[in-house]
């Protein structure tokens, strides 16, 4: 269902459309009813709505000048001006502020259905696309992922870029997006728990996990893995060894 307020300041139209129209049919809940503008905006600022079917003129702030807050604002809904008046500079202010849409009083229960039905069509649209998007941008991340997981010693946003023919900036900005962490952080954390994977399964030398975890210097690897753990890779190969030992003797 998508969400919907209705805003008119004669009790008699706002009840009857919030009450007289079967809305659920047409895939619309009446989220909340105000009697003019500056309850509107009170309503949006703490109600999250699909749509606004909204008065043109009203006492104090008017249709339109909801419609500008909710441009100026960049908030997603959807306006419907109702409006007695059909002078075409009403309609000139309303384009100017983005809206697209008019339904004239008195109100026709048939000129209201075709708009909503429209209107559910125009939202079903943007939901289907703006799934499809998610969906795309999860999938690029998870991509991203698994490469920077089995290639963590070189994987480099510029090389990821390329690979992917992805802008550096975006890919910055969807990772953290989808993962709530920094790229850089991610290559960290995959390149730390390799190297201690390393360091408890294999007799490799420190400098040899070093390298085949993306450090060309030793000190810098030691000084990552000593910030990330809180032990030096040296400390940490002699916790585990003694772990080990003491679960050989129990």
């Amino acid at each position: 269902m998508y969400q919907l307020l209705i805003v008119d300041d004669e009790v008699t139209i706002r009840t009857s459309l919030a009450n007289y129209f079967p809305w659920e049919q047409e895939g619309f809940e009446v989220a909340g009813v105000c009697e003019d503008g500056r309850q509107a905006i009170a309503f949006i600022e703490s109600n999250p709505i699909d749509v606004l079917l909204i008065d043109i003129m009203m006492p104090h702030v008017t249709g339109i000048e909801v419609a500008q807050y909710i441009y100026e604002n960049k908030l997603n809904i959807k306006v419907i001006l109702l409006s007695a008046h059909g002078e075409f500079s009403y309609a000139q202010a309303s384009m100017r502020v983005g809206v697209r849409h008019y339904v004239l009083k008195p109100t026709k229960y048939e000129e209201l259905k075709q708009t909503f039905m429209e209107m559910r069509e125009e939202l079903d649209r943007e939901r289907t696309q703006k799934d499809k998007e998610t969906w795309e941008e999860t999938d690029v991340i998870e991509r991203i992922r698994n490469y920077i997981d089995e290639n963590c010693a070189k994987a480099s946003l510029e090389e990821i870029s390329e690979l992917f023919h992805l802008n550096l900036f975006y890919i910055s900005r969807l990772f953290k997006k989808k993962t709530n962490m920094n790229y850089m952080d991610y290559l960290t954390k995959v390149r730390m728990e390799k190297a201690k994977q390393m360091l408890n399964n294999s007799d490799c030398l420190i400098n040899e996990i070093c390298i085949q975890v993306g450090y060309s210097d030793p000190r810098s690897f030691s000084k990552a893995f000593k910030k990330y753990f809180g032990v030096s890779p040296r400390e940490c190969r002699g916790e585990l060894s003694k772990v080990k030992e003491d679960d050989f003797y129990g």
